[in-house]
Formats: C-alpha cells, sequence, structure tokens
C-alpha cells in the first residue's frame, strides 16, 4: 500500500488527463475522490453495504479504474461509489457523486473557489459548483474554512444532495436564488451590504445555505433586523425603533414587488417580522415564488 504523500502526488497527473479530454468531469472527480479517500484511510476507506458482495480491497479498485476508460470507467465507479459506504463520509456525498456521473445532476466542475456571486448565478441558473484543488502540495492545505482541499471538495458535494435531493425544495430553491439574484443587480441592498458583518452573512445565504425557501426568507430578515440595530448602536436582542421597523417594513415591500408577489403574499412576508406568520403564510410566499419568472 502506498503512503498517503504517494498517492496524492498522483492527482496532478489526473488532472492533466482530464484537461487533456481523457476524463469527463464527473469521472475526474470521482477518481479524485477515490484517491483521497484510500490516501487517508488505507484499508478502512471503505465497507460493504451487503456481506454477499467482495471486501473493498484498494490496490484491486485502482487497478480497475486505471484499466477503464470514457462511459465504462463511469459505470465502474457508479458501481463502487453506489454498493459501499465510505469511512468518515455521510452518504449524500457519494449519492451526489453518483448522481454527477449518472448525468442526473448538472453539477459544475470548478478549479479555483467561485466567489459568492457566481455561486448565486449558479444556482439560479440550477446548477451547483463542485472545487478540485489539485495542485499539490496546495491541495493538503486549508481552504477558506475546510482543512484541505478533499474536505472543502466533500462540501460542495454535500450542498450539491441539499439543492438537488428533492425537487420540489429544489425548485424553490432555485426560483428563490433567481430573486435574489436580481435583488442584487437592482441595488436593493445597498445601504446594508456596507456593512461587513451583513455582508458576509449574506454572502453565506447566496452560496452556502440550501435549505427551504422560508428559512432562506427569515435568515434574510434576521440578518437585515440585525444590521439595523447595529446602525442603531443596539444588541441583537433589543428592539427596533419605530423608525428603523418602518425602514425594515419598507424594504421587505420593495423587495417583493420586485420579486413580482401579490399584495396577499406581499404581507405574508410583512408578518415574518411583525408576528403572527402561520402556514398559510408560508405556503403562499412558496406559491409566490415558484411562480416567480
Amino acid at each position: 500500500m502506498q503512503n498517503f504523500s504517494d498517492r496524492l502526488v498522483r492527482i496532478p497527473e489526473l488532472t492533466a488527463r482530464w484537461r487533456s479530454g481523457g476524463l469527463s468531469d464527473a469521472a475526474y472527480a470521482a477518481l479524485y475522490f477515490f484517491i483521497w479517500q484510500i490516501g487517508m484511510h488505507g484499508p478502512r476507506f471503505a465497507s460493504r453495504k451487503v456481506k454477499s458482495d467482495p471486501r473493498p480491497d484498494a490496490s484491486s479498485w485502482l487497478a480497475d479504474f486505471d484499466r477503464s476508460a470514457g462511459s465504462e470507467l463511469e459505470r465502474v465507479l457508479v458501481d463502487r461509489i453506489e454498493r459501499y459506504h465510505f469511512f468518515g463520509l455521510i452518504p449524500n456525498a457519494s449519492v451526489a457523486l453518483s448522481a454527477w456521473l449518472r448525468g442526473e445532476w448538472p453539477l459544475l466542475l470548478t478549479e479555483r473557489i467561485p466567489t459568492p456571486g457566481e455561486v448565486l448565478e449558479m444556482q439560479a441558473a440550477g446548477r451547483r459548483p463542485v472545487t478540485v484543488v489539485a495542485d499539490y502540495p496546495r491541495l493538503l492545505r486549508p481552504v477558506l474554512k475546510k482543512p484541505n482541499g478533499f474536505a472543502f471538495f466533500v462540501h460542495d458535494l454535500e450542498h450539491a444532495f441539499k439543492f438537488f435531493h428533492d425537487p420540489n425544495v429544489h425548485d424553490g430553491q432555485r426560483k428563490f436564488f433567481g430573486l435574489l439574484r436580481e435583488t442584487v443587480r437592482q441595488g436593493l441592498l445597498g445601504p446594508y451590504l456596507g456593512d461587513p458583518v451583513f455582508r458576509e452573512k449574506f454572502d453565506y445565504l447566496i452560496s452556502d445555505m440550501n435549505t427551504h425557501v422560508i428559512h432562506s426568507l427569515r435568515f434574510l430578515g434576521a440578518i437585515l433586523i440585525e444590521c439595523i440595530l447595529r446602525r442603531e448602536g443596539k444588541a441583537p436582542h433589543e428592539t427596533l425603533s419605530s423608525a428603523a421597523g418602518d425602514e425594515l417594513a419598507g424594504l421587505l415591500q420593495i423587495l417583493s414587488r420586485c420579486w413580482m408577489f401579490s399584495p396577499a403574499a406581499e404581507e405574508a412576508v410583512l408578518r415574518l417580522i411583525d408576528g403572527g406568520f402561520g402556514e398559510a403564510d408560508a405556503a403562499l410566499i412558496e406559491r409566490a415564488v415558484l411562480q416567480a419568472s
């Protein structure tokens, strides 16, 4: 068994093969996954889901991958991913990788970390990025808040699962990201984006928060309230002044009209901050988001 560093040194070779057209994006990502997984965990890298399947053998698997190409390679990769558990990973990541290989989820391979604005554009178009950091030894060092390139790669796969796995939730997310994109294009949050705390949290919302539309809208309301409270010199648990409350309500009305919500949906959005928000309001907003062009 090769040691950890020896395996990872091979990743730039894979990258060259991918850049020359010898590997599809999904196959390249899957091989990147296996080299890291085997390099980090050795014989423990995987376990059987069904006892009648052969025990996972790293050397044998890598040889199978080396012997295969094109659609046959993708078939072999899907077979291994779907029939085995992988040490240290939640299943969501391998589900996303398999769906990518099958052509079911339109993931976008990137070699650099997209900006939050770029991720917003991708999500509004119904796609999610997966970043592969392949340069050795750069891939061993932290990537944003993750300890190495592999952890960041897996994080992207987990977000892909959250974005795609439920078709109804996916449609809502995609439409809501489209509304946020239009909000940014029109500069409607300009006065608040100058606040670095709000900016950081808004960037999180548009690039790293894949959840139900109502949760996302609540989060947007919460960070707007926090931003206005900071401007008033107040703590997060304090209450907005009357003038600040009017400002927030006015902004939410502007956003609702930018999003072409009905008057009833606009009132439901206002109840998110005024109180009395219920299931009927949530359903009304969900329909309004899904009907957005």
